[in-house]
């Protein structure tokens, strides 16, 4: 059975029908398919969750119990479930492999063996991965990140990760996570009375 196929998108031209090139006109040199994704997408005013660059800057750390901690306050793990912290944080070690060095070049290789390191069954890779949680706050950001990091991968690109982190991501550096901390911890700013001493600001009667 004949093939037809037609689509248009934007202002390109409609696809031919397969069946009859010269249905629409045109010759057949000319068919031109035009695809629009939009996708899915999730606003972060503040950037990136800061505790994505604490758990990070832990792990380069070697701080297997804060990074442990985290993600239990994050339901990466969840309360049911009991793992070694010193086994997660050799777990996430190959992973953010690109962040312990000053510049790190991505290549197919690279992703095909921690592909292969998680995915296959028989590894402590694997059984660990399976007892992690995925929250639903974190699936796009997830999802995000590897989809770039396989288009780093097979453009064989050369980044300076922990430049683009120290800039982009809250809490990967010291001084940036030691800075919020004193922020949070300090008691906040009484308002200022007015005239009638009263708080500034809207006030709202039952």
């Amino acid at each position: 059975m004949p093939t037809r196929i037609r689509a248009t998108s934007g202002c390109l031209p409609p696809v031919q029908d397969a069946e009859d090139p010269e249905e629409d006109g045109g010759p057949v040199g000319s068919w031109r398919l035009g695809v629009l994704d939009f996708g899915t997408v999730d606003r972060l005013p503040g950037g990136l969750p800061r505790p994505v660059g604490d758990s990070l800057r832990m792990a380069l750390e070697g701080d297997a119990a804060g990074v442990y901690g985290l993600l239990r306050e994050e339901n990466f793990v969840k309360e049911s479930i009991d793992l070694d912290p010193d086994e997660v944080l050799d777990y996430l070690l190959p992973i953010i492999e690109p962040t312990q060095v000053e510049e790190f070049t991505f290549t197919r290789g690279w992703i095909r063996d921690q592909a292969a390191r998680i995915a296959d069954p028989r590894s402590p890779a694997h059984q660990l991965g399976r007892q992690l949680n995925l929250p639903p706050s974190y699936v796009l950001i997830h999802r995000v990140t590897l989809s770039t990091i396989g288009v780093l991968c097979q453009l064989g690109a050369t980044v300076r990760m922990r430049d683009e982190l120290d800039t982009w991501l809250p809490g990967f550096l010291v001084e940036t996570a030691e800075a919020a901390d004193a922020t949070e911890a300090a008691p906040g700013e009484a308002e200022e009375p007015d005239e009638a001493g009263e708080p500034e600001g809207e006030t709202v009667q039952a």
